[in-house]
């Protein structure tokens, strides 16, 4: 009986042991994962004029510096021309607008970031910038004339928070 009582403790002592060095790395691991300092990068669209003949979409990404007071924002996206329409039967050209609110600016204030204009129906037009400190995006698609720059069929505002 002693001996297999002696036999018990010893087990007993050695998965002491094992559970105490396994257990430092489970520990470690219940610790509060540091922020993530440039977050994957977030899509928006497809936003469409009022009438359905343009689209756009892309992506947004955000790279903050370690304060998370400054950041640098790529606003990736791509046109299409969706109106088939010859000039004659009145075939308008595929718009996208895109402005930006900065850090620290008041809520009301929006700077206009970007406007690309695509005349050519089935086709697409990509485009890339970059802006600096910027908090919020709003996209518009809309279709304007092909010798004018009157907008027609404008579609609502779209806002993308980064």
């Amino acid at each position: 009986m002693r001996r297999s009582l002696r036999t018990v403790l010893t087990l007993a002592a050695a998965s002491a042991a094992t559970a105490v060095v396994m257990g430092a790395p489970a520990a470690a691991s219940t610790d509060p994962q540091p922020l993530i300092m440039n977050p994957p990068t977030q899509n928006w669209g497809s936003y469409y004029s009022s009438n359905f003949k343009a689209k756009a979409k892309g992506t947004v990404k955000a790279n903050w510096n370690p304060a998370h007071t400054q950041n640098d924002v790529r606003i990736k996206g791509k046109l299409y021309d969706l109106d088939f329409r010859t000039l004659q039967q009145g075939g308008k050209c595929a718009f996208v607008q895109i402005r930006v609110h900065h850090l620290y600016q008041p809520n009301w204030k929006w700077d206009e970031a970007g406007a690309y204009k695509l005349c050519n129906a089935g086709h697409v037009k990509n485009f890339t910038f970059w802006k600096h400190n910027v908090d919020k995006v709003r996209i518009r698609v809309s279709q304007i004339g092909y010798y004018s720059n009157n907008l027609t069929k404008r579609g609502a505002w779209h806002q993308v928070t980064i």
